[in-house]
């Protein structure tokens, strides 16, 4: 099966390196981005009048233990590795919001599809929303930060659902016109916004981790429907891509669990290549939405 997967990609290259022409002027920036965040943990762990940053806010311990990263509760960022590892959610969102800029000055109001940038820049700040809630998180361990990781999750989980549900309603209702396009668009988003926020605050402590699971399931259903009613589709490559990703993430989840060749001092935790992952199924998401000429030819 392994070697089926290294063999397909090996005659798709580019799947694995879409045609996004990022410019030096991005690279140097999400560099620099990266490098600042990297020494602002540092300098934050090493300024002493900052330890015991978060000590009045409750942390629930038999969650902190489930992580296989070594916990320094007096200082500001508590797990280091974790906390720059989500580094990965910022760096797709900047490479979106880039290439959705260059789309809007580069493409005539005849070609561009409007519709389909709204839903990209608004992944982009679902990114940036991950981004945050995952440095709050994994810096403080407290609880109300556990709440906000975790509606972050959700988020980032339902969007592709919301996305291919859009797709299934423009496929049953070729006719609608512009403004009725609208409309669903925003109907479709309002839905989204208030499941999304109460799965983030009325999911009963403890059930959390089922739900999103759940939710990437629902996720999982929704792209196989479109592989097996597209399969010869050039496009739908990059959904395959970032299906796999998510199950590569969710293996190493289920080792960070299971502290499974854990090394608390290292610099590779599972969890981060959990963050890793998932940041890049967040990427080729993009490129599957990027690389779409007409969305009303799937799901037909």
């Amino acid at each position: 099966m392994i070697k089926k997967i290294i063999k397909y990609y090996s005659k798709k290259k580019h799947i694995i390196c879409p045609d996004i022409y990022i410019g030096k002027g991005t690279v140097a920036l999400l560099f620099f981005i990266t490098l600042l965040f990297a020494l602002a943990i540092w300098w934050l762990n090493h300024d002493l009048s900052l330890l015991h940053y978060w000590k009045d806010l409750p942390v629930d311990h038999k969650i902190i233990e489930l992580f296989c990263e070594k916990t320094e509760m007096k200082k500001v960022v508590r797990q280091p590795v974790n906390t720059f590892s989500g580094i990965i959610y910022l760096i797709v969102a900047i490479i979106i919001l880039k290439e959705s800029q260059k789309e809007l000055k580069n493409s005539s109001a005849e070609k561009q599809n409007k519709e389909n940038l709204i839903h990209k820049i608004f992944f982009a700040f679902i990114l940036l929303y991950v981004f945050l809630a995952c440095t709050f998180y994994h810096s403080s361990l407290t609880n109300f930060a556990f709440k906000i990781d975790f509606s972050a999750v959700y988020f980032f989980s339902l969007f592709p659902l919301i996305y291919l549900s859009y797709l299934w309603l423009l496929t049953n209702n070729p006719k609608l016109s512009y403004i009725s396009k609208k409309s669903v668009i925003i109907a479709i988003y309002s839905v989204y916004l208030i499941v999304c926020l109460l799965l983030s605050f009325f999911v009963p402590k403890g059930k959390e981790h089922i739900v999103s699971f759940v939710c990437i399931l629902m996720f999982f259903a929704f792209a196989i429907t479109i592989l097996l009613k597209n399969p010869k589709k050039e496009n739908v490559n990059y959904l395959v891509s970032s299906i796999i990703c998510t199950i590569v993430a969710l293996v190493w989840l289920k080792l960070d669990k299971h502290t499974f060749m854990c090394n608390p001092n290292s610099y590779f935790q599972p969890h981060s290549l959990w963050n890793l992952f998932i940041g890049l199924s967040g990427f080729y998401f993009y490129v599957f939405m990027r690389n779409e000429d007409n969305p009303k030819k799937y799901l037909t």
